[in-house]
């Protein structure tokens, strides 16, 4: 029997979430005896491992920034001739374009082609607010009303879309890799270290932990912040950092792929977003078995925690809130230690790769 073929069509096999996710799919599918394909549009380096069964097909020999500076209509163009020729090459059973720019791509680039008929939608990320551009949100919700079937990753992404549309649209949380459960903790007792991690850009709202730390910081005097990640709002976070005179309690690490150097000698986890997708940071954190907070954003945080047993909620851009929760943890160990045991039993019972590729598997097949 002919093995189903699933191509998966990302920018690149590294930085984001999404990117991440079909690392773990992809990988995970080829040993659930079905095919794998990732296209990409350009090489990168640091990319998420794979397994050696999958087939990676870049379009380009292309680095990311010369990637970027090639971009104009005429290059898009010819990606999407080049895109369609290796799906009619590749003969899939499932298209699965990741992020909404990829959707767009690939229905402009399957455009005549009866293959367009296997392309499921997906939703990376809060559909209310990306994308940003009006007439590019009215593209991607008429994809997803054509669509026979579309993957989104939380409910709260799902009730976006009209109740109409529902029998079709599938939620699908991301998996979280099962190297991050074999992370042995080794916490530093003599501070209590804080761990923010993500994109340095505004959705993910850092100068609210920022302030937060701050407040914290004026009764311990051992807390301490690593933020980890790379964006556009480096300088500006910088700046908010050393004016409030926290150099030596708060560190811009960069971007980093050492899941044991990020989590590893945590003491807590803080994610502090105005809004995600499926907070993919946060899974993690809780899968190593970190006291977690999270702001109750739309959408992610209140599908995969339930505050106050496997992790905490606190109101969106709430300074006051979210101190006085940090100092809470600070000063229960108890109530650390439960959360933590907790956090990871979440993970182990509902996220493992194993799990969400075999209810991938059903959504696809069925």
């Amino acid at each position: 029997m002919k093995k189903k073929k699933y191509l998966f069509i990302v920018p690149s096999l590294s930085k984001g979430g999404a990117e991440r996710v079909v690392s773990i799919l992809a990988s995970e599918l080829v040993k659930q005896n079905r095919e794998a394909v990732v296209v990409t549009h350009f090489r990168a380096d640091k990319e998420y491992p794979v397994n050696n069964d999958v087939n990676v097909v870049c379009l380009s020999n292309l680095n990311e920034a010369e990637y970027r500076k090639k971009m104009c209509t005429a290059y898009l163009v010819k990606l999407a001739g080049m895109l369609r020729k290796e799906i009619i090459r590749q003969e899939p059973d499932y298209i699965l374009p990741f992020l909404w720019t990829t959707c767009v791509r690939t229905d402009l680039a399957l455009m005549g082609s009866s293959l367009k008929k296997r392309v499921i939608q997906t939703v990376r990320n809060n559909p209310a607010v990306f994308p940003e551009n009006a007439m590019m949100k009215k593209y991607r919700n008429n994809l997803v009303r054509k669509s026979r079937l579309t993957i989104v990753q939380n409910n709260q992404q799902k009730q976006y879309f009209p109740e109409t549309q529902w029998d079709t649209i599938k939620v699908l949380p991301n998996p979280v890799s099962s190297t991050l459960s074999q992370i042995e903790r080794c916490e530093d007792k003599s501070q209590f270290k804080i761990v923010g991690v993500g994109r340095l850009e505004n959705q993910k709202n850092f100068d609210l932990l920022i302030d937060a730390v701050a407040d914290v910081s004026k009764k311990y005097g051992n807390v301490k912040l690593d933020i980890y990640g790379e964006g556009s709002m480096k300088d500006h976070l910088q700046e908010h950092i050393d004016c409030m005179k926290l150099g030596q309690k708060i560190t811009l690490k960069g971007r980093s792929s050492d899941y044991n150097e990020i989590y590893g000698s945590a003491s807590a986890f803080v994610l502090s977003s105005d809004f995600e997708g499926m907070p993919n940071t946060l899974l993690e954190a809780m899968a190593v078995g970190l006291p977690c907070i999270s702001t109750d954003c739309p959408t992610g945080p209140s599908d995969i925690i339930e505050s106050g047993k496997n992790g905490i909620l606190v109101p969106m851009g709430d300074r006051n809130r979210l101190s006085q929760e940090i100092e809470n943890l600070i000063q229960q160990n108890g109530m650390r230690e439960d959360l933590a045991k907790a956090a990871k039993k979440t993970i182990l019972t509902r996220y493992t790769p194993e799990k969400i590729t075999q209810k991938f598997i059903d959504i696809c097949e069925e």
